[in-house]
């Protein structure tokens, strides 16, 4: 039986004997004075009975619309206070049991090094901006510079593939000059080679016209010799015929080959003249040919050096092309960087969104540094009451580390645990009444919040497993939470884990 029950149960006996002598203490006969005594108890007892009937019915008629159990206590929220940032506690601003309200400064913990990397998230936040600033200059830049940049990449190819075909064609004119240079040189070496043999020829005439002139002084000579004797005979044989040693016909005979003698002597010095003179034609021809030999070695070697020229024209042209197309290349290439503008741009736009991404990442890492600059004042999250505070001064705490827990005052409710054959009619809503044993004849009402999900064994750290053989029915217990009503007399007196009574109008 309950401890209301109990309290509800008459507090009057029955008596299980009378005493027989009362009645004959009043001088009647033992048969009379039972009688009269008798009639007092049982209108005694009757009452009684009726009480306890009334009573009874009462309590059934209670039991049958409430259920009841002393297996409950006061429950409230705990919340534990525990530092975000590891730090050196430099102030507590509270004590033990103190009652607190919400946003009160608890603790302070040092906070030079979360201040010094606030400032540096800062900078960086800065230097990100700036950053991002320049990126999207460098955007537009890009955008702007890229046609320009193709159109000239444009205009620089056509102008060097004008300058290969131009190259080219002047490879192919120094190519025919060389050939005609070549030729040229052909021609004064041919002319070099009939200088030297028209040279050569004109020597031999002159040596051929000395062997003639040669001859023709010997035969001069001689002829001078025979005329001279001639002249001598003739006039020696005049001189005879005077002395008419011999005939006049023998003396003219003389005389006529003096005379011959001295024509012969004309016609050899014609003869000598006329070497003399093929002499000097020859000396003539002579000189002309080794000027013409000159002149043509002359020739010749301006042939070769036209050669050369041409040649080292050809090279130059040659070089030109090479450097034409070389230029040509180095168009194409501008060409193709030139048409990579959009590619650039769009990498310059990639760059400034990475900029504008690290902007977003400097300035979450500046709320980061803010949030734990912050987070070395640590505030109740909840008015209550301090307790449990293991906090010191000067200590160093890590994430995580209980400091203190804070009880709040205004959220308590009770935590009943019903046999599972009691909960059936309870429901959200239903009303309850609560008795406390730390307040003695107090009652709180309330009303029933909800009933849990499970029983408190399936949450057991060994839960029961009913298929292990042998089995033995136990009642289970259900945790139903009964909330208080606010604004009751005495409330703020209630403490967490004070045992109660707990009493649900289930009808």
């Amino acid at each position: 039986m309950s401890k209301s029950e109990q309290e509800l149960k008459p507090s009057v006996d029955i008596p299980e004997q009378l005493d027989g002598n009362s009645a004959s203490s009043n001088g009647n006969t033992p048969g009379e004075g039972q009688k009269r005594s008798r009639a007092p108890v049982i209108v005694v007892a009757s009452v009684i009975a009726i009480v306890a009937i009334a009573f009874l019915y009462k309590a059934w008629v209670f039991s049958s619309t409430h259920e009841t159990t002393d297996n409950a206590f006061l429950t409230s929220d705990v919340i534990q206070i525990a530092p975000q940032v590891t730090g050196t506690v430099s102030e507590i601003r509270v004590n033990d049991n103190q009652e607190v309200k919400k946003g009160q400064l608890l603790v302070v913990m040092d906070d030079s090094t979360y201040r010094a990397a606030f400032q540096q998230a800062k900078a960086n936040l800065d230097a990100a901006v700036a950053q991002a600033k320049g990126a999207g200059i460098s955007v537009g830049m890009t955008a702007q510079t890229g046609s320009g940049q193709l159109q000239e990449a444009q205009a620089a190819v056509s102008q060097a593939q004008s300058a290969v075909a131009g190259a080219d064609a002047d490879v192919i004119k120094s190519s025919a000059g060389i050939g005609t240079a070549q030729a040229n040189a052909r021609s004064a070496e041919a002319s070099v080679t009939t200088a030297q043999a028209n040279y050569t020829a004109a020597l031999a005439a002159k040596k051929r016209y000395g062997q003639v002139l040669k001859s023709a002084q010997a035969a001069l000579d001689a002829a001078q010799a025979d005329a001279a004797r001639a002249q001598r005979d003739s006039r020696r044989y005049a001189s005879l015929v005077s002395q008419g040693a011999v005939s006049e016909e023998t003396a003219d005979q003389y005389t006529s080959t003096a005379a011959s003698l001295e024509a012969q002597v004309e016609g050899r010095k014609a003869d000598v003249a006329a070497a003399q003179e093929q002499m000097a034609l020859a000396d003539a021809a002579i000189e002309q040919a080794r000027a013409q030999v000159s002149a043509a070695k002359d020739q010749a070697a301006a042939a070769q050096a036209g050669v050369r020229q041409a040649k080292a024209v050809r090279q130059a042209a040659q070089q030109a092309v090479s450097a034409a197309k070389g230029r040509h290349s180095q168009a194409v290439g501008q060409l193709t960087q030139a048409r990579t503008a959009p590619d650039q741009v769009a990498v310059s736009q990639s760059a400034h969104k990475q900029a504008s991404a690290k902007i977003e990442q400097a300035r979450a890492a500046l709320e980061m540094a803010l949030i734990q600059l912050q987070d070395t004042r640590i505030y109740a999250p909840a008015s209550g009451r301090v307790s449990k505070k293991s906090v010191e001064l000067g200590s160093l705490v890590q994430v995580g580390t209980p400091l203190m827990a804070i009880i709040p005052q205004d959220d308590i409710w009770v935590t009943a645990n019903y046999k599972e054959t009691q909960v059936a009619g309870m429901r959200p809503g239903a009303e309850a009444r609560v008795e406390v044993d730390a307040l003695p004849g107090k009652t709180f009402t309330g009303k029933v919040d909800s009933v849990a999900a499970a029983t408190g064994a399936t949450f057991a750290l060994l839960p029961p497993d009913n298929a292990t053989g042998n089995f033995t029915k136990v009642v289970q217990r259900i945790p139903v939470k009964i909330v208080l009503d606010r604004e009751q007399p005495d409330i703020e007196r209630l403490r967490a884990g004070m045992s109660v009574t707990a009493i649900v109008r289930t009808r």
